[in-house]
Parts: C-alpha cells; structure tokens; sequence
C-alpha cells in the first residue's frame, strides 16, 4: 500500500467515525414509547368495542385502513369499516381483551402479533358466543408521531358454528 492510498484510508477513516459517532441512541426510534403507544391502541380498541362507541374505534383506523376478518371479503377504508362493524355494536355489547404479545417497529410502519378472547352478548337475548383467536396488525406512524391502525388479520380459533 503506497503513502498516498494509506493517507487516503486514513482521511476516510477519520471522516466516518465522527459520523458514526453522532448515530446515537438519540437518533434511534424509543421502541419502548411505540410499544406503550401501541399497547394504549389496543386497550383503546377493547374499551370502544366494550362501550359501543364505533366513533371511538374508527379514530384507531387509518383512512385507508384495511380488515381482512375470517370468511369475509375485505373491508377497506373507514366508511366500510364503519357501515361492518357499526352493524356488529347495533347487534351485540361486547366483552373483550386484547394481548399484544410482539411489537416491531421499522421506521414509520410497526407490526403487533398477539391474541384475543371476547364474548358477543346478541341484545336480542340470545346465548353469548365466546371467541378467541389471534391477530396481525401492520400499524402505520402518522405525520404527528402518532400510530394508527392500517392493516388487520385474525381468526377465531373456535371452528365456525361452534363447533
């Protein structure tokens, strides 16, 4: 290796040091706050559903968000999302809890993994239905921080017509 091209490493050297010195963990995202953030989503989303409130659930959505429930079709965007789930709150009050095992977070999307049980209580009268399953939900970091929900897969683990 010549003076020159050992200079030149050199200079290289002391030029990207300074630059991975200032990547500190300032500069990283707080995985804790998103996590906590998301968590909050989801005790959000078991206390709407619990009281009824579709206005309440659907601010948890993104514009375009995406639910892709068992046996259905897609349900995309809000007024969808509204006019299908809107129906489910007219029929039953819902008792639920959400565990979010796994969070992820790359940049502005954040996936969380994790399990449900519910009991739909039908206000005709009829007999609870007890569901649970689990859940995979790709959320998506608004322009103000905030996180929301884009798109949503689950499945119940009890077979359909209960059996």
């Amino acid at each position: 290796m010549t003076k020159k091209n050992r200079l030149q490493l050199l200079v290289g050297f002391l030029t990207i040091v300074p630059l991975m010195a200032g990547c500190t963990s300032q500069d990283r995202p707080d995985t804790e706050a998103d996590t906590a953030a998301i968590n909050t989503i989801w005790s959000t989303y078991e206390s709407s559903l619990e009281a009824g409130d579709i206005d309440a659930w659907l601010s948890l959505w993104t514009e375009n968000g995406v639910q892709m429930p068992p046996n259905e079709a897609l349900i995309i965007g809000k007024d969808r999302l509204r006019e299908r789930n809107g129906t489910a709150l007219e029929q039953f009050t819902f008792e639920m809890d959400i565990t979010n095992e796994e969070v992820v977070v790359a940049d502005d999307l954040a996936y969380s993994r994790g399990v449900y049980t519910a009991t739909l209580i039908p206000k005709d009268g009829g007999q609870p239905i007890p569901i649970d399953g689990k859940f995979m939900t790709i959320l998506q970091r608004q322009p103000d921080g905030t996180w929301k929900i884009h798109r949503d897969i689950f499945n119940s683990n009890v077979a359909p017509g209960g059996e």
